[in-house]
């Protein structure tokens, strides 16, 4: 009886706190939300706001989407479309076991509305109404996307760094947010002493575990914070000779070894490392026969390739398990070595086509593994693109191993399974090598017109934001009215975003193919996030490429144009509109993709 009246009493809560919801334009239910909790957004736009409606969502809105615009709830899509029930717009989403805190607007069309100040947010608390760890840390961290460079921000930042610390003085990383921020506060003369105590912080981390590997990526992250990273391998260095003989010790040095550039010190330096492997550190030692194979491979030494080949299949498992025995497939297959072997490792991993890992998937000590949202359509085209690269390779295989027939019938299935770029040239080699002009033409119109289809389906028109806040690498404005009537490719990228390095070599060839059309720009734009004009101007692709570099000085760029992931790459036509929008790095097909764009963007 007791158990409910209990649950007569929360349900008659909701309703009355559901009732009161509906006199707001925005609430969050409930109002203290904890983990494992569903939280509802409520949207009325009947209820009018203070002063002018401008920049509102009208009450006859056709749609309106929650965008977050910082979030640790991974596992939602940053953008929720919201449903309409009665004239007012709901959303929902549970908290998982890692939720701190969320900021997020509403859109509709054009129409952005977020409160008077910043963005509305979720805290995350305990069962004490407490917010919970780093809660208020997050919450600081998601000021730079509310607020801009607003000349409060920074204060407001520290503010909430010291609450964080009040509620939770062990928290590490909001001790050196904190003297990070007071240091770029402090007068010159007062920063030293402040730094002194940054790296004494991060100094009495390192010393609570030396030799733990979740407790140093904590110590890395204390020296990129400050803005120190060279002392990352200052400290890696400390612990391979002061903590000989440990398991993180030896994973640090034979990474160290794996930088070395001559083939055969490196062999020998991992062979030597591998006589102290036991049965109890195996696992540590993982990554050098991960190396070894490699090398070996690459010299055609087939027993000692799968010699260290066996080692790494004892490797415990993890999300990217499956890709890893992909790329022992290539490997195998590029030096046309043991190729029964590379037949058996394409047929099992393609038994795993529908475990690779789909999105970022994050790791920290404290939870696991966490997962990104994906949705049905995302997952079946990772899973199809895995089908279709294995049994491309397995084409290729077969065909070295002089089973023509069974690798005929492979490369059909992959292309029944994907048109990728890696699938495709795969397809193309094959039917070259058994002289199919007439299929390599149609796989050619195939994949162009599936191409351009989907590009098609992505075409939009929304007014492009202003660029006057973009500047040459000399810090000197762009030149706006020299834009006018072309069409821009724009790349948002910034020097610590591995994506965005992936992408660059695909962003050069497409600028040596346009670079003489006077009708096409390409501006690519160091985002400003984390990163300055110096960094922009010491990034070492200025070197290696020789497409146009700028730097952009406007902190709410990424409103403006609507990202929150690099690369962010964006077709502007001749007449100032966005027709195509790429968020993220999507891997070789990127090229075609954004040269049929342009084209698209011509027309």
């Amino acid at each position: 009886m007791m158990i409910k009246k209990l649950i007569s009493i929360a349900m008659a809560i909701m309703a009355v706190l559901i009732v009161t919801a509906q006199k707001k334009r925005l609430s969050i239910i409930p109002e203290f939300p904890q983990r494992g909790e569903t939280v509802t957004v409520h949207f009325n736009p009947r209820v009018p706001v203070a002063g002018s409606m401008e920049n509102k969502i009208s009450a006859d809105a056709g749609a309106v989407t929650l965008v977050f615009s910082s979030s640790t709830l991974y596992d939602q899509p940053y953008r929720v479309d919201m449903e309409k029930k009665k004239g007012i717009w709901t959303a929902s989403f549970p908290l998982e076991r890692y939720a701190t805190f969320a900021s997020f607007y509403l859109q509709s069309g054009e129409i952005i509305e977020t409160p008077a100040r910043g963005h509305y947010e979720i805290m995350v608390y305990d069962k004490k109404r407490k917010p919970v760890f780093s809660a208020n840390l997050h919450r600081g961290y998601s000021l730079n996307q509310q607020l801009g460079k607003s000349p409060g921000l920074a204060a407001a930042q520290a503010a909430l760094f010291k609450k964080e610390l009040e509620l939770y003085p062990d928290n590490y990383e909001a001790k050196l947010r904190l003297l990070t921020s007071q240091m770029n506060a402090a007068p010159e003369n007062g920063k030293e002493k402040l730094r002194k105590e940054a790296l004494k912080v991060i100094a009495d981390r390192f010393y609570t575990a030396p030799t733990n590997g979740g407790n140093l990526n904590k110590v890395t992250m204390g020296y990129h914070i400050i803005g120190e990273p060279r002392r990352v391998d200052s400290i890696r260095k400390i612990v391979i000779e002061k903590y000989a003989g440990s398991d993180l010790a030896w994973e640090y040095y034979i990474g160290q070894i794996s930088r070395e550039k001559d083939t055969a010190t490196k062999t020998g330096l991992l062979e030597k490392a591998l006589q102290h492997e036991t049965a109890a550190n195996s696992n540590v030692f993982t990554s050098a026969h991960e190396r070894l194979f490699e090398l070996y491979a690459a010299k055609k030494d087939s027993a000692k390739a799968l010699y260290h080949l066996s080692f790494m299949r004892k490797a415990e498992k993890d999300p990217y398990t499956p890709r890893m025995y992909k790329e022992i497939t290539q490997t195998l297959l590029d030096n046309n070595l043991a190729l029964d072997s590379a037949a058996w490792y394409a047929e099992y991993t393609l038994s795993m086509a529908d475990s690779f890992p789909v999105g970022l998937i994050r790791y920290w000590p404290e939870t696991g593994y966490v997962y990104p949202y994906t949705n049905d359509s995302m997952r079946q085209a990772v899973y199809s693109t895995a089908r279709g690269n294995l049994l491309s390779m397995l084409a290729q295989i077969n065909y070295k191993r002089g089973r023509i027939n069974e690798a005929q019938q492979n490369m059909d299935a992959a292309l029944q399974a994907s048109l990728d770029k890696e699938t495709a040239d795969n397809a193309a080699w094959f039917f070259r090598k058994t002289n199919q002009p007439d299929r390599l033409e149609q796989l050619q119109a195939a994949r162009m017109k599936l191409m351009e289809k989907e590009v098609a389906k992505k075409r939009i028109r929304i007014p492009a934001p202003s660029l006057e806040h973009f500047t040459t690498l000399d810090g000197k404005p762009v030149d706006t009215n020299a834009l006018k009537n072309k069409v821009l490719l724009i790349d948002f990228w910034a020097t610590w975003c591995g994506p965005c390095m992936e992408e660059m070599p695909y962003i050069q060839k497409l600028y040596d193919a346009y670079k003489q059309n006077p009708d096409v720009v390409f501006m690519v734009v160091n985002s400003g996030s984390r990163n300055t004009l110096k960094d922009a101007r010491g990034w070492f692709g200025n070197r290696k490429y020789s497409f146009p570099v700028y730097y952009n000085t406007d902190p709410a760029v990424g409103d403006k144009f609507k990202f929150n992931v690099i690369p962010a790459t964006y077709i502007i036509n001749r007449e100032g509109f966005i027709e195509f929008s790429n968020i993220g790095f999507e891997g070789a097909d990127i090229e075609m993709k954004l040269k049929l764009q342009i084209d698209m963007a011509l027309q």
